[in-house]
Protein backbone atom coordinates (compact mmCIF):
# COMPACT_ATOMS: atom_id res chain seq x y z
CA UNK A 1 0.00 0.00 0.00
CA UNK A 2 1.91 3.23 -1.11
CA UNK A 3 1.90 5.92 1.95
CA UNK A 4 0.17 9.19 0.65
CA UNK A 5 1.74 12.74 3.10
CA UNK A 6 -1.75 15.00 3.99
CA UNK A 7 -1.90 17.47 1.14
CA UNK A 8 -1.86 20.42 3.65
CA UNK A 9 1.94 18.87 4.80
CA UNK A 10 2.92 18.29 0.63
CA UNK A 11 1.77 21.70 -0.15
CA UNK A 12 4.00 23.15 2.93
CA UNK A 13 6.91 21.22 1.92
CA UNK A 14 6.38 22.53 -1.70
CA UNK A 15 6.28 25.55 -0.42
CA UNK A 16 9.41 25.68 1.73
CA UNK A 17 11.26 24.22 -1.40
CA UNK A 18 10.49 27.10 -3.30
CA UNK A 19 11.65 29.48 -0.89
CA UNK A 20 14.79 28.01 -0.16
CA UNK A 21 15.72 27.94 -4.15
CA UNK A 22 14.65 31.59 -3.90
CA UNK A 23 16.44 32.62 -0.97
CA UNK A 24 19.67 30.91 -2.63
CA UNK A 25 18.88 33.49 -5.30
CA UNK A 26 20.68 33.38 -8.80
CA UNK A 27 24.48 32.44 -7.44
CA UNK A 28 22.68 29.09 -7.00
CA UNK A 29 22.28 28.64 -10.79
CA UNK A 30 25.10 29.77 -12.07
CA UNK A 31 26.76 26.33 -12.85
CA UNK A 32 27.85 26.56 -16.95
CA UNK A 33 26.39 22.92 -18.32
CA UNK A 34 24.71 22.13 -15.39
CA UNK A 35 22.08 24.42 -14.00
CA UNK A 36 22.49 26.48 -17.06
CA UNK A 37 23.27 26.00 -21.06
CA UNK A 38 27.60 26.21 -21.42
CA UNK A 39 28.85 29.04 -22.59
CA UNK A 40 30.39 29.44 -26.68
CA UNK A 41 33.82 28.28 -26.89
CA UNK A 42 35.81 30.23 -29.37
CA UNK A 43 35.25 30.33 -33.10
CA UNK A 44 36.84 27.56 -34.90
CA UNK A 45 38.12 28.43 -38.33
CA UNK A 46 37.08 26.87 -40.98
CA UNK A 47 39.47 25.55 -43.52
CA UNK A 48 39.00 24.55 -47.10
CA UNK A 49 41.12 21.79 -49.09
CA UNK A 50 43.00 23.25 -51.54
CA UNK A 51 41.56 22.40 -54.76
CA UNK A 52 43.73 21.79 -57.67
CA UNK A 53 42.17 22.15 -61.04
CA UNK A 54 43.10 20.66 -64.26
CA UNK A 55 41.72 19.96 -68.16
CA UNK A 56 42.56 16.93 -70.23
CA UNK A 57 43.13 17.59 -73.74
CA UNK A 58 39.13 16.35 -74.44
CA UNK A 59 38.25 19.29 -72.37
CA UNK A 60 36.88 17.24 -69.20
CA UNK A 61 38.37 19.22 -66.11
CA UNK A 62 39.56 17.24 -62.74
CA UNK A 63 39.45 18.49 -59.31
CA UNK A 64 41.19 16.99 -56.08
CA UNK A 65 40.02 18.46 -52.99
CA UNK A 66 42.71 16.56 -50.65
CA UNK A 67 42.03 15.89 -47.57
CA UNK A 68 43.49 12.98 -45.86
CA UNK A 69 42.32 12.59 -42.49
CA UNK A 70 40.20 9.86 -43.38
CA UNK A 71 41.03 6.78 -45.82
CA UNK A 72 37.81 7.50 -47.89
CA UNK A 73 37.84 8.77 -51.22
CA UNK A 74 34.31 10.40 -53.31
CA UNK A 75 34.51 10.25 -56.52
CA UNK A 76 31.64 12.27 -58.66
CA UNK A 77 31.28 12.55 -62.44
CA UNK A 78 29.27 16.13 -62.70
CA UNK A 79 28.24 17.76 -65.83
CA UNK A 80 26.86 20.92 -66.49
CA UNK A 81 23.41 20.30 -67.76
CA UNK A 82 20.32 19.39 -66.01
CA UNK A 83 16.45 20.61 -65.84
CA UNK A 84 17.54 23.93 -68.04
CA UNK A 85 18.00 21.63 -71.19
CA UNK A 86 14.82 19.21 -70.84
CA UNK A 87 12.81 19.73 -74.02
CA UNK A 88 9.71 21.46 -74.36
CA UNK A 89 6.96 19.95 -72.45
CA UNK A 90 9.42 17.44 -71.01
CA UNK A 91 10.00 18.84 -67.87
CA UNK A 92 11.85 15.72 -65.57
CA UNK A 93 13.89 14.40 -69.16
CA UNK A 94 17.37 15.21 -66.98
CA UNK A 95 16.32 13.94 -63.97
CA UNK A 96 15.12 10.64 -65.85
CA UNK A 97 18.28 10.59 -67.91
CA UNK A 98 20.61 10.41 -64.43
CA UNK A 99 18.30 7.94 -63.08
CA UNK A 100 18.33 5.13 -65.65
CA UNK A 101 22.60 5.42 -66.04
CA UNK A 102 22.23 2.89 -62.73
CA UNK A 103 19.98 0.82 -64.40
CA UNK A 104 21.61 -0.34 -67.41
CA UNK A 105 25.16 -0.50 -68.60
CA UNK A 106 27.89 -2.40 -70.98
CA UNK A 107 31.25 -3.37 -69.34
CA UNK A 108 33.83 -4.91 -71.11
CA UNK A 109 31.18 -6.05 -73.73
CA UNK A 110 29.17 -7.51 -71.10
CA UNK A 111 25.80 -5.80 -70.36
CA UNK A 112 24.98 -5.19 -67.39
CA UNK A 113 21.38 -4.80 -65.26
CA UNK A 114 20.44 -3.06 -62.83
CA UNK A 115 21.00 -5.60 -60.14
CA UNK A 116 24.33 -6.35 -61.62
CA UNK A 117 25.34 -2.58 -60.99
CA UNK A 118 24.39 -2.63 -57.64
CA UNK A 119 25.98 -6.00 -56.27
CA UNK A 120 29.18 -4.25 -58.15
CA UNK A 121 28.79 -1.16 -55.89
CA UNK A 122 27.97 -3.01 -52.83
CA UNK A 123 31.02 -5.17 -53.47
CA UNK A 124 33.31 -1.84 -53.18
CA UNK A 125 31.73 -0.70 -50.25
CA UNK A 126 29.93 2.53 -51.88
CA UNK A 127 26.90 4.57 -51.81
CA UNK A 128 26.10 4.88 -55.56
CA UNK A 129 24.07 7.99 -56.11
CA UNK A 130 22.37 9.81 -59.36
CA UNK A 131 20.53 13.21 -59.45
CA UNK A 132 19.87 16.15 -61.68
CA UNK A 133 18.49 19.71 -60.94
CA UNK A 134 18.88 22.96 -63.03
CA UNK A 135 22.51 23.32 -64.09
CA UNK A 136 23.67 19.89 -63.23
CA UNK A 137 23.91 16.33 -63.44
CA UNK A 138 25.54 13.72 -61.12
CA UNK A 139 26.50 10.31 -60.59
CA UNK A 140 28.59 10.06 -57.44
CA UNK A 141 30.40 6.98 -55.18
CA UNK A 142 32.23 6.93 -51.79
CA UNK A 143 34.70 4.32 -51.13
CA UNK A 144 37.63 3.55 -49.21
CA UNK A 145 40.95 5.12 -50.43
CA UNK A 146 41.94 1.42 -52.24
CA UNK A 147 38.73 1.20 -54.23
CA UNK A 148 39.33 4.66 -55.70
CA UNK A 149 39.91 3.56 -59.01
CA UNK A 150 37.74 0.43 -59.09
CA UNK A 151 34.96 2.99 -58.57
CA UNK A 152 36.07 5.16 -61.26
CA UNK A 153 35.74 2.72 -63.70
CA UNK A 154 32.23 1.92 -62.70
CA UNK A 155 31.44 5.77 -63.05
CA UNK A 156 32.89 6.01 -66.16
CA UNK A 157 31.11 2.88 -67.83
CA UNK A 158 27.50 4.14 -66.13
CA UNK A 159 28.39 7.79 -67.91
CA UNK A 160 29.54 6.69 -71.32
CA UNK A 161 27.97 3.21 -71.87
CA UNK A 162 24.09 3.61 -70.70
CA UNK A 163 22.08 1.23 -72.39
CA UNK A 164 18.60 2.31 -71.31
CA UNK A 165 16.72 -1.02 -71.20
CA UNK A 166 13.29 -0.35 -71.97
CA UNK A 167 12.00 -2.36 -68.77
CA UNK A 168 14.00 -0.10 -66.89
CA UNK A 169 12.71 2.81 -68.97
CA UNK A 170 9.07 2.17 -68.16
CA UNK A 171 10.07 0.62 -64.70
CA UNK A 172 11.53 4.05 -64.22
CA UNK A 173 8.99 6.46 -65.16
CA UNK A 174 5.88 4.20 -63.23
CA UNK A 175 7.63 5.04 -60.33
CA UNK A 176 8.14 8.77 -60.93
CA UNK A 177 4.11 9.28 -61.96
CA UNK A 178 3.27 7.36 -58.83
CA UNK A 179 5.06 10.06 -56.41
CA UNK A 180 4.33 12.99 -58.38
CA UNK A 181 0.50 11.81 -58.39
CA UNK A 182 0.86 11.94 -54.48
CA UNK A 183 2.63 15.26 -54.80
CA UNK A 184 -0.17 16.81 -56.82
CA UNK A 185 -2.30 16.47 -53.61
CA UNK A 186 -0.21 18.14 -51.18
CA UNK A 187 -0.49 21.95 -51.11
CA UNK A 188 2.57 22.97 -50.46
CA UNK A 189 4.13 20.82 -53.40
CA UNK A 190 1.21 22.01 -55.88
CA UNK A 191 1.80 25.85 -54.28
CA UNK A 192 5.59 25.62 -55.13
CA UNK A 193 5.08 24.02 -58.19
CA UNK A 194 2.94 27.01 -59.47
CA UNK A 195 5.36 29.49 -57.99
CA UNK A 196 8.30 28.38 -59.69
CA UNK A 197 6.26 28.90 -62.80
CA UNK A 198 4.76 32.30 -62.02
CA UNK A 199 7.89 33.90 -61.45
CA UNK A 200 10.13 32.77 -64.05
CA UNK A 201 7.26 32.56 -66.65
CA UNK A 202 7.92 31.12 -70.18
CA UNK A 203 11.82 30.37 -69.18
CA UNK A 204 12.41 26.53 -68.82
CA UNK A 205 13.99 27.64 -65.25
CA UNK A 206 10.16 27.38 -64.48
CA UNK A 207 9.62 24.03 -65.73
CA UNK A 208 7.99 21.63 -63.28
CA UNK A 209 7.88 18.34 -63.50
CA UNK A 210 4.69 16.92 -63.57
CA UNK A 211 2.77 13.39 -63.91
CA UNK A 212 1.72 14.72 -67.81
CA UNK A 213 5.33 16.13 -68.60
CA UNK A 214 6.63 12.85 -67.57
CA UNK A 215 4.20 11.23 -69.36
CA UNK A 216 5.62 12.64 -72.71
CA UNK A 217 8.84 11.11 -72.25
CA UNK A 218 9.78 8.43 -74.64
CA UNK A 219 13.16 6.70 -74.25
CA UNK A 220 14.53 8.22 -77.39
CA UNK A 221 13.89 11.09 -75.93
CA UNK A 222 16.31 9.50 -73.09
CA UNK A 223 19.38 8.47 -75.55
CA UNK A 224 19.11 11.93 -77.15
CA UNK A 225 19.38 13.82 -74.26
CA UNK A 226 22.34 12.20 -73.04
CA UNK A 227 24.35 11.83 -76.51
CA UNK A 228 23.84 16.05 -76.96
CA UNK A 229 24.68 16.42 -73.17
CA UNK A 230 26.87 13.82 -71.83
CA UNK A 231 30.28 14.77 -73.20
CA UNK A 232 33.82 15.67 -71.89
CA UNK A 233 33.67 19.69 -72.55
CA UNK A 234 30.81 20.06 -70.25
CA UNK A 235 31.98 17.32 -67.83
CA UNK A 236 34.24 17.38 -64.42
CA UNK A 237 35.55 14.79 -62.35
CA UNK A 238 35.47 15.61 -58.72
CA UNK A 239 38.01 14.05 -56.48
CA UNK A 240 37.79 14.83 -52.18
CA UNK A 241 39.49 12.60 -49.63
CA UNK A 242 42.48 10.56 -49.20
CA UNK A 243 43.86 11.10 -52.86
CA UNK A 244 47.28 12.89 -54.26
CA UNK A 245 46.75 15.34 -57.49
CA UNK A 246 48.99 12.76 -59.56
CA UNK A 247 47.06 9.60 -58.74
CA UNK A 248 43.51 11.01 -59.40
CA UNK A 249 45.01 12.74 -62.70
CA UNK A 250 46.21 9.42 -63.96
CA UNK A 251 42.92 7.60 -63.14
CA UNK A 252 41.34 10.54 -64.84
CA UNK A 253 43.04 10.34 -68.09
CA UNK A 254 42.92 6.20 -68.07
CA UNK A 255 38.85 6.55 -67.94
CA UNK A 256 38.08 9.72 -70.00
CA UNK A 257 40.93 10.46 -71.71
CA UNK A 258 39.70 8.81 -74.56
CA UNK A 259 36.28 10.71 -74.22
CA UNK A 260 35.20 12.38 -77.62
CA UNK A 261 32.79 14.95 -77.63
CA UNK A 262 30.51 14.77 -80.08
CA UNK A 263 30.61 17.08 -83.67
CA UNK A 264 27.85 19.28 -82.85
CA UNK A 265 27.93 21.96 -81.38
CA UNK A 266 26.47 22.16 -77.88
CA UNK A 267 23.15 23.73 -78.15
CA UNK A 268 22.93 27.32 -76.97
CA UNK A 269 21.50 27.71 -73.29
CA UNK A 270 18.26 30.09 -72.73
CA UNK A 271 19.44 33.17 -70.84
CA UNK A 272 16.35 35.01 -70.44
CA UNK A 273 15.62 36.64 -67.53
CA UNK A 274 12.52 35.91 -65.05
CA UNK A 275 9.35 37.36 -66.55
CA UNK A 276 5.92 36.73 -64.87
CA UNK A 277 3.10 36.75 -66.27
CA UNK A 278 0.90 35.40 -63.30
CA UNK A 279 -1.31 37.38 -61.16
CA UNK A 280 -0.13 38.63 -58.03
CA UNK A 281 -2.05 36.10 -56.36
CA UNK A 282 -3.33 32.66 -57.61
CA UNK A 283 -5.66 30.45 -55.40
CA UNK A 284 -5.75 26.83 -56.06
CA UNK A 285 -8.55 24.85 -54.98
CA UNK A 286 -7.44 21.45 -53.89
CA UNK A 287 -10.52 21.02 -52.51
CA UNK A 288 -10.67 19.04 -48.48
CA UNK A 289 -7.36 19.36 -47.99
CA UNK A 290 -6.56 20.44 -44.25
CA UNK A 291 -4.13 22.78 -44.74
CA UNK A 292 -3.17 25.22 -47.08
CA UNK A 293 0.29 25.73 -48.98
CA UNK A 294 1.70 29.46 -49.50
CA UNK A 295 4.48 30.40 -51.45
CA UNK A 296 5.61 33.97 -51.77
CA UNK A 297 8.10 34.55 -54.83
CA UNK A 298 10.66 37.88 -54.85
CA UNK A 299 13.58 38.81 -56.51
CA UNK A 300 16.66 37.38 -56.27
CA UNK A 301 20.75 37.35 -57.62
CA UNK A 302 21.98 35.78 -60.75
CA UNK A 303 24.27 33.04 -59.86
CA UNK A 304 27.35 35.22 -60.21
CA UNK A 305 26.12 38.57 -59.53
CA UNK A 306 28.68 40.47 -57.21
CA UNK A 307 25.49 41.06 -54.29
CA UNK A 308 25.03 37.47 -54.14
CA UNK A 309 27.02 36.75 -50.54
CA UNK A 310 24.56 40.03 -49.26
CA UNK A 311 21.35 38.60 -51.15
CA UNK A 312 21.99 35.49 -48.73
CA UNK A 313 22.42 37.28 -45.86
CA UNK A 314 19.63 39.06 -46.58
CA UNK A 315 17.66 35.83 -47.24
CA UNK A 316 19.16 34.37 -43.93
CA UNK A 317 17.51 37.47 -42.09
CA UNK A 318 14.22 36.80 -43.32
CA UNK A 319 13.67 33.29 -43.27
CA UNK A 320 16.90 31.27 -43.04
CA UNK A 321 16.64 29.58 -39.67
CA UNK A 322 14.18 29.06 -36.81
CA UNK A 323 15.02 32.00 -34.92
CA UNK A 324 14.44 34.48 -38.25
CA UNK A 325 11.77 37.04 -39.13
CA UNK A 326 9.47 34.74 -40.89
CA UNK A 327 9.11 31.94 -38.71
CA UNK A 328 9.14 34.71 -35.49
CA UNK A 329 6.22 36.24 -36.76
CA UNK A 330 4.32 33.61 -38.44
CA UNK A 331 5.00 30.65 -36.09
CA UNK A 332 6.67 31.85 -32.61
CA UNK A 333 4.67 34.87 -32.19
CA UNK A 334 1.09 33.30 -34.02
CA UNK A 335 1.42 29.90 -33.73
CA UNK A 336 -0.04 30.55 -37.81
CA UNK A 337 2.37 27.10 -38.82
CA UNK A 338 4.70 24.34 -38.10
CA UNK A 339 7.49 26.56 -39.76
CA UNK A 340 7.91 29.03 -42.14
CA UNK A 341 11.39 29.65 -44.09
CA UNK A 342 12.59 31.03 -47.40
CA UNK A 343 15.44 29.72 -49.56
CA UNK A 344 17.06 31.95 -52.79
CA UNK A 345 17.62 30.43 -55.71
CA UNK A 346 19.93 31.16 -58.00
CA UNK A 347 20.38 30.39 -61.81
CA UNK A 348 22.27 32.10 -64.90
CA UNK A 349 19.56 34.42 -65.73
CA UNK A 350 18.30 34.80 -62.59
CA UNK A 351 16.89 33.70 -59.89
CA UNK A 352 14.04 34.35 -56.86
CA UNK A 353 13.46 34.03 -52.97
CA UNK A 354 10.42 31.55 -52.29
CA UNK A 355 9.02 32.19 -48.91
CA UNK A 356 6.63 29.65 -47.70
CA UNK A 357 4.94 28.30 -44.88
CA UNK A 358 1.40 25.72 -44.45
CA UNK A 359 -1.31 26.72 -42.44
CA UNK A 360 -5.18 25.91 -41.80
CA UNK A 361 -7.25 26.53 -44.55
CA UNK A 362 -8.76 29.89 -42.74
CA UNK A 363 -5.91 31.78 -41.73
CA UNK A 364 -4.24 31.36 -45.53
CA UNK A 365 -4.60 35.32 -45.85
CA UNK A 366 -3.27 36.45 -42.57
CA UNK A 367 0.13 34.42 -43.46
CA UNK A 368 0.04 35.65 -46.93
CA UNK A 369 -0.29 39.06 -45.37
CA UNK A 370 2.63 38.18 -43.08
CA UNK A 371 5.04 36.75 -45.42
CA UNK A 372 4.32 39.49 -47.93
CA UNK A 373 4.66 42.37 -45.25
CA UNK A 374 7.93 40.60 -43.97
CA UNK A 375 9.57 40.72 -47.04
CA UNK A 376 8.89 44.36 -47.99
CA UNK A 377 9.44 45.26 -43.93
CA UNK A 378 13.10 44.80 -44.18
CA UNK A 379 13.75 47.34 -46.49
CA UNK A 380 12.67 49.85 -43.86
CA UNK A 381 14.08 48.13 -41.02
CA UNK A 382 17.85 46.81 -41.08
CA UNK A 383 18.36 43.91 -38.72
CA UNK A 384 20.11 45.33 -35.74
CA UNK A 385 24.02 43.84 -35.33
CA UNK A 386 22.71 41.10 -32.55
CA UNK A 387 19.87 39.68 -35.54
CA UNK A 388 22.80 40.08 -38.38
CA UNK A 389 25.29 38.16 -36.59
CA UNK A 390 22.69 35.57 -35.64
CA UNK A 391 22.07 35.09 -39.20
CA UNK A 392 25.80 35.20 -40.12
CA UNK A 393 26.14 32.98 -38.01
CA UNK A 394 23.99 29.78 -39.09
CA UNK A 395 25.14 30.78 -42.75
CA UNK A 396 28.85 29.92 -41.72
CA UNK A 397 27.84 26.77 -39.91
CA UNK A 398 25.91 25.75 -43.00
CA UNK A 399 29.21 26.54 -45.08
CA UNK A 400 31.32 24.41 -42.27
CA UNK A 401 29.38 21.88 -42.55
CA UNK A 402 29.65 20.97 -46.16
CA UNK A 403 33.12 20.57 -44.90
CA UNK A 404 32.78 17.57 -42.74
CA UNK A 405 32.97 14.46 -44.97
CA UNK A 406 34.25 13.94 -48.26
CA UNK A 407 30.87 13.37 -49.55
CA UNK A 408 29.89 16.84 -48.86
CA UNK A 409 32.72 18.11 -50.14
CA UNK A 410 32.72 16.57 -53.25
CA UNK A 411 29.39 18.20 -53.79
CA UNK A 412 30.73 21.48 -52.25
CA UNK A 413 33.50 21.66 -54.99
CA UNK A 414 31.35 20.44 -57.87
CA UNK A 415 28.61 22.60 -57.60
CA UNK A 416 30.88 25.74 -57.31
CA UNK A 417 32.33 24.51 -60.74
CA UNK A 418 28.72 23.62 -62.57
CA UNK A 419 27.81 27.03 -61.31
CA UNK A 420 30.65 28.31 -63.37
CA UNK A 421 32.18 30.11 -60.13
CA UNK A 422 35.65 30.45 -59.41
CA UNK A 423 37.23 27.37 -57.35
CA UNK A 424 39.00 30.41 -55.01
CA UNK A 425 35.91 31.71 -53.98
CA UNK A 426 35.45 28.89 -51.54
CA UNK A 427 38.16 30.47 -49.65
CA UNK A 428 36.89 33.86 -49.32
CA UNK A 429 33.19 32.88 -48.16
CA UNK A 430 33.63 33.12 -44.95
CA UNK A 431 34.94 36.94 -44.64
CA UNK A 432 32.51 37.88 -47.46
CA UNK A 433 29.43 36.67 -45.73
CA UNK A 434 30.82 38.25 -42.28
CA UNK A 435 31.62 41.59 -43.66
CA UNK A 436 27.76 42.16 -44.97
CA UNK A 437 26.75 45.26 -43.04
CA UNK A 438 22.70 46.02 -41.89
CA UNK A 439 22.83 48.95 -44.36
CA UNK A 440 23.34 46.38 -47.25
CA UNK A 441 20.83 43.84 -46.36
CA UNK A 442 18.47 46.80 -46.02
CA UNK A 443 19.62 48.49 -49.31
CA UNK A 444 19.42 44.97 -51.03
CA UNK A 445 15.51 44.78 -49.70
CA UNK A 446 14.58 48.44 -50.98
CA UNK A 447 16.05 47.45 -54.45
CA UNK A 448 14.63 44.43 -54.96
CA UNK A 449 11.45 43.59 -52.52
CA UNK A 450 9.07 45.80 -53.31
CA UNK A 451 5.24 45.24 -52.85
CA UNK A 452 4.56 44.93 -56.64
CA UNK A 453 7.67 42.70 -57.37
CA UNK A 454 5.74 39.54 -55.60
CA UNK A 455 3.89 37.05 -56.58
CA UNK A 456 1.67 34.54 -54.35
CA UNK A 457 0.59 30.72 -54.92
CA UNK A 458 -2.10 29.45 -52.31
CA UNK A 459 -3.20 25.84 -52.69
CA UNK A 460 -6.09 24.47 -50.46
CA UNK A 461 -9.65 24.44 -49.44
CA UNK A 462 -10.86 27.12 -51.07
CA UNK A 463 -13.97 26.52 -49.38
CA UNK A 464 -12.29 27.82 -46.12
CA UNK A 465 -9.31 29.90 -47.72
CA UNK A 466 -10.97 32.36 -49.88
CA UNK A 467 -12.68 34.66 -47.26
CA UNK A 468 -9.47 35.34 -45.90
CA UNK A 469 -7.77 35.59 -49.01
CA UNK A 470 -9.87 38.20 -50.61
CA UNK A 471 -9.60 40.88 -47.69
CA UNK A 472 -5.81 40.65 -48.42
CA UNK A 473 -5.46 40.24 -52.39
CA UNK A 474 -9.10 41.60 -54.18
CA UNK A 475 -7.45 40.81 -57.37
CA UNK A 476 -6.56 37.58 -56.75
CA UNK A 477 -7.69 34.73 -59.12
CA UNK A 478 -9.52 31.62 -57.74
CA UNK A 479 -9.09 28.71 -59.70
CA UNK A 480 -9.52 24.42 -59.25
CA UNK A 481 -6.26 22.80 -59.93
CA UNK A 482 -8.12 20.94 -63.25
CA UNK A 483 -7.14 24.58 -64.07
CA UNK A 484 -4.23 25.07 -63.85
CA UNK A 485 -1.73 24.67 -66.74
CA UNK A 486 1.64 24.40 -65.02
CA UNK A 487 3.72 24.94 -68.57
CA UNK A 488 1.51 27.69 -69.29
CA UNK A 489 3.56 31.77 -67.85
CA UNK A 490 -0.01 32.46 -66.78
CA UNK A 491 -1.00 29.11 -64.83
CA UNK A 492 -4.90 29.37 -66.13
CA UNK A 493 -5.97 27.24 -69.18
Amino acid sequence: MTARLPLSLSRAALAAAISSVLAAGPAAAATPGVDEPPGAGPAVPLVVPPVVVKTLDNGLTVLVARRAATPLVTVSVMLRAGAERDEAGKAGLADLTATLLTRGTRRAGKALTTTDIARQAETLGGDLTAASAFGASELSMTVTTPRTGEALDLLADLVRHPTFPDAEFKRTVAEKLDGLRLQMSQPGRVAGLAARRAWWGDSPYGASVTPASVGRINRADIQRFHDRFYRPDIAAVVFAGDIDEATALALAKRRFGDWKAPKAALPAADSAAPASKAPALLSIDLGGVGQSGVVVAAPYVPVDAPTRYVAQVANAVLGGGYSARLNEEVRIKRGLAYGASSRGDSQAPGGVVLAQAQTNNPTAGQVVDLVRGEITRLAETPPPADELAARQASLVGGFGRQLDTTATLAGLVGRQWTRGLPIADLNVYTERVLAVTPTQVRDFAAANWKPGSLRVVVAGDQSQSAEGLRKVAPDGVFVKLADVDFEKAALVK
